[in-house]
């Protein structure tokens, strides 16, 4: 399963409420508790990341420094999800140029996580996520869309029922990131 959390820096206090998302997320499907980390020397190796690890009864161990291939299933990941990402973006770009622009790019990356954490990915036709969760969770595929693409949202008064004047515009015209 891959999970994202955008950060604005790699400070100790947005690592640890990408750490507490993460849980938090793992907790809402099911997943009662994380027991373990695994990862690289760089900001999880902080005094902060380490003590709320401890505080919440949970190990960790480090890859050795330049030693890509202790962690080569995350490395991989990053590359393909880094892949997909570029690959959306430019469609994106080219299909609505001048609306859709390389600041997008982490919807397009969120975006591109999702699609691989829900579609089936084996043999058994099981996703990343219903292996995550332990249940059999199929994707409704007429929910996943092409990023960027252009999406219309019905206007609310109409879904409250309330009349609009007639020329004007019911559903606004916006872009699917996700």
């Amino acid at each position: 399963l891959t999970f994202t959390y955008n950060q604005e820096s790699t400070s100790s206090e947005e690592t640890l409420a990408s750490k507490h998302a993460f849980e938090a997320f793992a907790r809402e499907k099911g997943v009662p508790k994380i027991e373990h980390y695994h990862s690289d020397n760089g900001r999880f190796i902080d005094n902060a990341f380490v003590q709320d690890c401890n505080k919440q009864g949970q190990t960790q161990t480090c890859c050795g420094v330049n030693a890509h291939h202790q962690n080569g299933k995350v490395e991989k990941r990053i590359r393909d999800l880094g892949d997909d990402t570029r690959k959306s973006l430019i469609h994106a770009i080219y299909r609505w140029n001048g609306v859709i622009n390389n600041a997008l790019w982490p919807y397009a990356f969120r975006h591109a996580a999702n699609v691989r954490n829900t579609l089936p990915d084996k043999k058994d036709g099981t996703s990343p996520l219903e292996r995550f969760c332990q249940t059999e969770i199929r994707p409704n595929l007429k929910w996943h869309h092409t990023f960027g693409c252009p999406v219309y949202a019905l206007d609310n008064r109409i879904q409250q029922g309330q009349n609009i004047p007639r020329w004007d515009a019911r559903a606004p015209l916006g872009i699917y990131l996700g």
